[in-house]
């Protein structure tokens, strides 16, 4: 179990959607944490019903029936569709695939609907009721339909032992009471009692798993959305199947070029300095925080030669909890906060607080992820990571994000994980109309992965949102332009007037408790 709260908490799913955008901002960013309990993700939800559907449609060969999938507030159609383990044996071992189905506003759908495709990689498709929520323009006149891929959330094909009672741990403790000894306990416990074979959960088995999924449900073409590793998945789609794509859309763009955890990491590594250098020359900021990467990078250095006993109060529960802060602990920290600006300015404040050995404003972030451990596959992300990103690489030299780095390696050392051919990581070639949506502030996918995306996507738009981190759909000029995108299926109508207003200000940064200034 130590191992899942590391490699979530200190990975943090590069790849994954934040889903939403975090608005409320805390009274008191240095002393409690309490805002991001408090703090309410801005969302549309719906409480539409929408016309409910025979359990059985003509032309299809599965059975839909009523079901409930998380932040959606509507009622679902779920089944689970019999794959085959290997897409290379048909007839061999068959695996269970979950399904879900948004049905559409409108009682005669058009009759291709929407693929989302989920970030991590581990993370199930299920589990975005919550964006799905917000695209209703494109749920007015087709379905929504989310595939758990295999290993992850209802398509539990890839587990083992040590992470079952992931849900019962606390996060903040497992976090301040892990030390490597316990890392290669947990994991060679897991390896001995690995259920599934992680060689057939690489990402191109989820695409052979899609397109029976596709055939089962009889759609001769589909419109996809994918977000980060999702959108791996959505350009590996349009490469092998690119005759059953109408349109898609790529947010936090995340092409096969792009490595884990190496890339990941060192992208996060240079927004993390960007944001550093955005304080020092902000009046404010640079006044009331100076020299602050130095003094980061010392403190790092510090932990990692001698890590530091702490008493904190928990920030949800208020028991005392006791541990020790690493450099990784303070890394694991502030990356999640990258990923939104809005939480990225309270970064040099909680540096300040830990620089003078007060590390709870810092921890107390943990309690306000709105991602969280348990939805993520462990076994899954590594099944993708050793097979397509680490497969024959070694750890490359970091600074700041130097321990982590070399802790995921060691993982890949005895996972029988499967592999690539070298194809994979060239380009997608492909006239499909693609949508590519970027934040400049991106922490993990910067713009620069879309920009080289799209050079070999003749039918294709780039859109940047200044001022935004990773993924941009919810916002509502986005939203949008993806209807209009998938309503005709036609590249030149991706477009709205309030394009030219998406740029945002680097919100200020925190330079007191309760005082944001410029």
């Amino acid at each position: 179990m130590k191992l899942l709260t590391l490699v979530y908490g200190f990975f943090h799913s590069p790849w994954m959607p934040s889903l939403t955008l975090k608005r409320c901002l805390p009274a008191a960013i240095a002393l409690s944490a309490l805002w991001l309990a408090a703090c309410q993700q801005a969302t549309s939800t719906s409480s539409d019903t929408a016309t409910k559907l025979p359990s059985a449609t003509p032309g299809r060969s599965i059975t839909l029936t009523d079901c409930r999938i998380k932040n959606f507030d509507g009622l679902a159609r779920c089944a689970k569709v019999a794959v085959p383990e290997n897409p290379a044996q048909a007839d061999g071992k068959k695996i269970e695939i979950f399904v879900a189905l948004l049905p559409s506003l409108n009682p005669q759908p058009e009759p291709d609907p929407l693929f989302l495709f989920a970030g991590g990689p581990g993370q199930a498709a299920s589990d975005m009721g919550q964006l799905a929520s917000t695209m209703h323009s494109i749920r007015k006149s087709r379905d929504i339909v989310l595939v758990d891929q295999r290993g992850t959330g209802k398509s539990n094909t890839l587990s083992c032992d040590p992470f079952a009672d992931a849900k019962n741990k606390d996060p903040l403790f497992e976090t301040l009471n892990t030390d490597l000894r316990a890392i290669d306990k947990d994991w060679a416990q897991c390896m001995a009692s690995l259920k599934g074979n992680p060689a057939l959960h690489r990402t191109d088995d989820y695409i052979a798993d899609l397109e029976h999924v596709r055939k089962a449900m009889n759609y001769r073409q589909i419109n996809i959305w994918g977000g980060s590793y999702g959108s791996r998945v959505a350009l590996r789609y349009m490469k092998l199947h690119p005759q059953h794509i109408r349109a898609a859309v790529l947010d936090g763009v995340a092409p096969t070029a792009l490595r884990l955890p190496d890339d990941a990491m060192y992208n996060s590594e240079a927004e993390l300095k960007n944001a550093l250098a955005a304080c020092a020359a902000s009046p404010a900021c640079g006044k009331a925080y100076p020299d602050l990467a130095a003094s980061l990078d010392r403190l790092l250095a510090q932990l990692r030669a001698t890590p530091q006993s702490v008493t904190l109060q928990h920030p949800a529960t208020g028991q005392t909890v006791s541990g020790l802060v690493t450099d990784r602990a303070v890394i694991g920290f502030l990356w999640p906060l990258l990923y939104q600006p809005e939480a990225a300015r309270m970064i040099p404040a909680l540096i300040a607080a830990a620089v003078q050995g007060n590390y709870a404003p810092m921890a107390a972030t943990i309690s306000g992820q709105n991602i969280e451990a348990t939805d993520i596959s462990l076994t899954q992300r590594f099944a993708v990571m050793c097979a397509e990103d680490m497969l024959g690489r070694t750890p490359p030299s970091m600074v700041r994000f130097q321990s982590l780095s070399d802790l995921f390696y060691g993982f890949c050392k005895t996972f029988p994980h499967g592999k690539v051919e070298p194809e994979f990581f060239e380009p997608t070639q492909s006239a499909i109309p693609t949508l590519l949506l970027s934040g400049s502030l991106d922490p993990v996918t910067p713009t620069a992965m879309a920009t080289t995306a799209a050079q070999t996507l003749s039918q294709s738009k780039h859109i940047v949102v200044n001022g935004m981190g990773h993924i941009v759909s919810p916002h509502s000029c986005i939203r949008r332009v993806m209807a209009r995108l998938i309503d005709s299926g036609k590249i030149a109508d991706a477009k709205d007037t309030c394009e030219s207003e998406l740029s945002l200000p680097r919100p200020h940064f925190y330079v007191t408790a309760l005082e944001a200034r410029p």
